[in-house]
């Protein structure tokens, strides 16, 4: 299903180099990660993710079916538009991470209701509890609940 928006660019530039670096330190992952990033726009993340040693980079979109189900390390959701889409994306997100991955939610540019402040809430009904967050950057990281 085509939503109108325009491509990614495959330009993988400096500020999104910097992006992948910022969140491979913050989830505390070695560059060698598995990681799935959910979300709209996803390429040039995921040319930067491999760019820097991630073994497996993956990109899912929230609500679609995805053809496999391998494990990650850290699922990234980026771009989440709504709280529906939040939803999708933690609960594939969830579903990829199992007990001992991480979970980064870039809450910058989330569209759902009462913003930032949501993200949370929608998380902890998952079962994750927020292990980090990046106040400039708006971004979340979330853990199963110990």
């Amino acid at each position: 299903m085509f939503d109108n928006e325009p491509p990614s660019s495959s330009a993988s530039d400096e500020s999104t180099v910097a992006l992948v670096d910022r969140l491979l330190a913050i989830a505390h992952l070695p560059p060698e990660a598995h990681v799935a990033v959910i979300g709209r726009r996803t390429l040039p993340i995921l040319l930067a993710l491999l760019r820097q040693g991630c073994a497996s980079a993956r990109s899912l979109r929230p609500g679609e079916p995805s053809p496999d189900c391998e494990s990650a390390d850290v699922a990234w959701i980026i771009n989440a538009r709504s709280e529906t889409e939040l939803d999708d994306a933690l609960r594939a997100a969830r579903s990829r991470t199992g007990d001992r991955g991480r979970i980064v939610v870039e809450g910058g540019h989330y569209g759902g209701h009462d913003g930032l402040a949501a993200i949370p809430r929608h998380a902890s009904a998952l079962g994750l509890d927020v292990v980090s967050f990046d106040h400039v950057a708006q971004r979340l990281v979330f853990a199963v609940h110990a």
